[in-house]
């Protein structure tokens, strides 16, 4: 069976991403942190075995930033579509006309997502027709397919807590088979990006090796 990835990334311009951190940092800094997050969920999947990478960006026009930021063996994909349904739609599409049987999705929001996750989620796309990952506030991170399936990304409230529940209701009408891994969390927010490095600290303490080195590396700079 062949696997592809396809982490959805946008061009790390300051004002135009992590807006939600502009109440504690300077947009140059929370690009950089941005910046910071692509790195580190772009290092993490290079550990996935027999697995074509790709990486869909937008804009459009930023394909010379992500060239430099990735290794050879990362295709890159510019997004297409009017909302994240219909680009996260189009990209799944693509995969499989390439020649992919199983396509996860991920996005550039979840630094610390453990690379067994995604692990997981290619496993259980060997028997499911659809694999989610919810997220703590209420969307999801992941998402996994094995065929076309555009209803599961329409009649989205995008950007909301209603997210994940919906695509269940969707998945179910459509009677599609479902399988989930474990729930993580995004980082949007100063109080989440809190979260993330104390839970960082507790991991290593734990003894667990170190999962974000560079938005670690980067905050270590703005303190």
């Amino acid at each position: 069976m062949s696997s592809h990835l396809v982490v959805f990334a946008k061009n790390p311009v300051p004002g135009e991403v992590k807006t939600r951190l502009l109440s504690r940092y300077s947009p140059e800094q929370a690009a950089e942190i941005y910046r910071a997050f692509i790195l580190d969920t772009l290092d993490s999947a290079e550990g996935l075995d027999q697995v074509q990478r790709h990486i869909a960006f937008t804009p459009g026009d930023a394909k010379k930033v992500f060239s430099n930021m990735v290794s050879d063996d990362w295709l890159l994909l510019p997004q297409r579509g009017a909302d994240l349904g219909e680009r996260m739609d189009a990209a799944v599409l693509y995969c499989l006309k390439q020649g992919a049987s199983r396509v996860v999705v991920i996005g550039t929001d979840i630094p610390s997502l453990p690379l067994h996750h995604l692990e997981r989620a290619f496993q259980l796309l060997a028997g499911k027709q659809l694999v989610l990952g919810p997220s703590t506030d209420g969307g999801y991170y992941l998402v996994g397919l094995t065929q076309p399936t555009p209803e599961v990304f329409r009649s989205i409230s995008w950007g909301t807590d209603r997210v994940f529940a919906q695509t269940i209701n969707r998945a179910l009408v459509s009677d599609l088979s479902i399988g989930l891994v474990p729930p993580w969390y995004d980082v949007d927010s100063p109080a989440e990006l809190d979260f993330l490095i104390a839970h960082q600290t507790a991991m290593s303490h734990e003894g667990s090796p170190p999962c974000i080195p560079h938005t670690q590396a980067c905050l270590s700079t703005l303190t």
